[in-house]
């Protein structure tokens, strides 16, 4: 099994779910990743408007590309700096997509190196994990932000605790 297999479902899960109109992909795993979407949104509906960025000028063409659907990036961040990365990631959030999705090695001693990443950095970014994989001991995970469900409301935030509508007209505050 490749490793682009381990989590080609978890993509497929993410596309079936969303059901994006343009999809913004970033690095080169992800084009056959989304050839079955793709054809399938043409077959049935109407086309998906789909761009492609390299992983070395992501960042410097995202600002002229607007806003997106659903963005997925996958083999990119280990290739750039991780403050490059961490811009992109923030770029990606909080402009120019609703939902997106990361996939990225995982922790550079256990990998010898490869990556600088680790799950706290994600976690701190507001992204949660969907899942994690292992090919050729090597650690990877999928992490992903949806701004619908980026946070619960609490209970304590609901018109009956804000105030206490019945003693308006009683007493003078």
């Amino acid at each position: 099994m490749s490793l682009t297999r381990g989590y080609a479902f978890d993509i497929g899960t993410l596309l079936a779910d969303s059901r994006p109109e343009s999809i913004l992909s970033i690095g080169p795993a992800t084009r056959d990743l989304l050839a079955d979407y793709l054809e399938q949104r043409a077959f049935l509906v109407r086309p998906c408007r789909i761009v492609t960025l390299e992983p070395a000028d992501a960042l410097a063409n995202l600002g002229k590309l607007g806003r997106f659907d659903l963005g997925i990036v996958a083999d990119t961040l280990e290739q750039m700096d991780k403050i490059e990365g961490r811009h992109l990631i923030a770029r990606l959030r909080d402009v120019h997509t609703a939902r997106f999705c990361v996939v990225v090695t995982i922790d550079a001693r256990e990998t010898g190196g490869k990556s600088q990443w680790t799950a706290s950095d994600f976690l701190g970014l507001g992204m949660t994990l969907v899942n994690a994989y292992d090919h050729d001991s090597v650690p990877r995970h999928m992490y992903k932000y949806d701004i619908a469900t980026y946070k619960s409301t609490p209970d304590w935030l609901n018109p009956s605790d804000w105030a206490n509508p019945e003693l308006w007209d009683k007493y003078r505050w």
